[in-house]
């Protein structure tokens, strides 16, 4: 890849991808691209999808969730089954409560926006490796264990 030469008592590395550059301090580093959609540019219909999963998982699940584990919270420490803390009340149990519905919301419709994403069409790439990965790890039931 890379060749050392030897000129005037210094070693230099050769960066022959550049043309000015000469130096290994100018070489830039070697990257390992792994990941598949790294540089992926999202089609219209997989932008709509994506969207489309964030709003609703917003509104069917992170409120719903959100709001019942505050008030849930809430009324656990009016009835004395939670201590309030002693300098800010209610208010950093009931936030916590309320961001941890949030996460969970998220979690709990991630299966619905993975269907959403398979059902894109066939010339998607993001829906193509979301077909893929599911078939992988969702085999079909085999007849034979009934």
């Amino acid at each position: 890849m890379s060749e050392k030469k030897k000129g005037n008592d210094k070693e230099e590395e050769d960066c022959s991808c550049y043309a000015e550059s000469r130096t290994k301090k100018t070489c830039p580093p070697i990257r390992n691209v792994t990941h598949p959609l790294r540089y992926y540019e999202f089609t219209q219909d997989e932008i709509k999808a994506l969207e489309e999963c964030d709003r609703e998982s917003f509104y069917r699940r992170c409120v719903p969730f959100s709001s019942a584990f505050a008030t849930a919270t809430y009324a656990a420490i009016k009835t004395g089954h939670l201590a309030r803390h002693p300098h800010f009340g209610v208010f950093p149990k009931v936030l916590t409560a309320a961001l941890l519905g949030h996460v969970v919301g998220r979690l709990s419709y991630s299966p619905d926006c993975d269907a959403r994403l398979r059902d894109l069409p066939g010339g998607s790439r993001l829906g193509d490796l979301m077909r893929q990965y599911h078939a992988a790890n969702n085999p079909p039931p085999d007849p034979k264990k009934r």
